[in-house]
């Protein structure tokens, strides 16, 4: 058992939330939490404050401890009135309907799992979950990572939200290289307005591509209204596009460097010419 185990064992056998326990310590609940995970290790003086809090030795608590000794504070950890899930209806009491869970294994420093709920409470994890939260996928009101679901979050591979910002972003307002929301702006955008290279929506305006009621683009294609610098065409709230021939214009106009989002827009406008 390490020296981080030993302690979270012990507070938790005393119904100990994070931060009652850093202030008894003069501590933050932060630093606790680096103990806990042994990220760090208490300075001398904490450790004998610790030693004198939870009346254990300083050499229980800095040697690796005998079997004997984990079985004893392993079963002190779990009687009835002291088990884990007694403390965490108390911490939930206590704080407010706050809760905290973080898995004790971690990936370059960071639990694996982190979920930090409350007012004033922030999650840090591989997989995070909190009023705000930051990490390889994060969940919460505000979330910042590489995945994120929030309504307001900024994700670098995907991101949903009210406000989304990422490589490919949900949102009513969408900001991505692939953009669906009410408003959005990316390369490829779909939307009520949508504006990038390539946009499809009520109002669009695609620099290469534009296809909507309302259409603005070097190749315009409306249902009411086309402005087109290359193309344009109009079909009416009844009609079809001329699929062949704006094809066409796309396949002469629109550079090859272009080819997943040329091809996804030929894609949508084949469907929308029936």
């Amino acid at each position: 058992m390490t020296l981080g185990e030993k302690i979270y064992a012990l507070r938790m056998r005393e119904g100990l939330s994070q931060e009652a326990f850093g202030e008894k310590l003069g501590v933050s609940r932060q630093s606790v939490s680096k103990w806990e995970t042994d990220q760090s290790v208490p300075e001398l003086d904490k450790i004998v404050m610790i030693s004198d809090l939870f009346a254990v030795s300083t050499d229980y608590l800095l040697k690796e401890s005998a079997i004997e000794e984990q079985w004893t504070l392993r079963q002190e950890a779990s009687g009835t009135e002291r088990d884990a899930d007694t403390v965490k209806a108390r911490e939930i009491v206590k704080q407010g309907f706050s809760y905290e869970y973080k898995s004790k294994r971690s990936w370059r420093g960071l639990p694996l799992v982190h979920v930090n709920l409350g007012l004033g409470r922030r999650a840090k994890g591989v997989i995070a979950i909190g009023l705000t939260a930051k990490g390889i996928v994060a969940i919460g009101l505000a979330a910042l990572g590489v995945i994120t679901v929030a309504p307001i979050g900024i994700g670098l591979l995907f991101s949903a939200g009210m406000v989304a910002i990422g490589g490919i972003a949900l949102g009513e307002f969408a900001f991505g290289i692939v953009a669906m929301g009410a408003v959005c702006v990316g390369l490829f955008s779909m939307g009520a307005l949508a504006v990038g290279q390539f946009s499809f929506g009520a109002i669009a305006i695609g620099q290469q591509v534009a296809v909507g009621d309302v259409a603005r683009g070097d190749i315009a294609l409306g249902f009411s209204e086309a402005t087109g610098t290359v193309f344009q065409q109009v079909t009416g709230r009844q009609g079809g596009f001329d699929s062949q021939e704006v094809l066409r214009v796309i396949d002469e106009n629109v550079s090859g460097g272009w080819f997943f989002f040329k091809e996804w827009i030929k894609a949508m406008i084949r469907i929308a010419a029936y």
